[in-house]
């Protein structure tokens, strides 16, 4: 298994975790707000590794997945690689953070 493969394997564990677990920490931010993951993903590790290995970028130091659009579920072309530093969970598209009571965040 190679660095990229394990790194990746981690971030899904997380994505699962965030979007289905209401003891992890982040599930205020996924989950808590309706974020899912595509079925493609939720149902294979591999295939999301073999999905998002070429996206990922020279170093993984510090970098963390972030959704394109908080609206959309995690899935391919949804999902890029943000430093850590940046990576403040769901946001809208002007940058705030949805209350979990905020409908408008929500998905139909």
């Amino acid at each position: 298994m190679t660095i990229k493969e394990r790194f990746l394997k981690q971030q899904h564990a997380w994505m699962l975790s965030a979007c289905y677990s209401r003891k992890h920490p982040d599930f205020h931010r996924f989950g808590g707000v309706d974020v899912s993951i595509s079925p493609r993903w939720k149902d294979s590790v591999e295939t999301f590794v073999n999905d998002m290995i070429d996206t990922l970028p020279r170093s993984l130091s510090e970098r963390r997945m972030a959704l394109r659009n908080p609206r959309r579920p995690f899935e391919p072309g949804n999902v890029e690689w943000v430093f850590a530093s940046k990576h403040y969970g769901l946001r809208a598209p002007d940058g705030t953070r949805p209350d979990m009571a905020d409908a408008r965040f929500r998905r139909a």
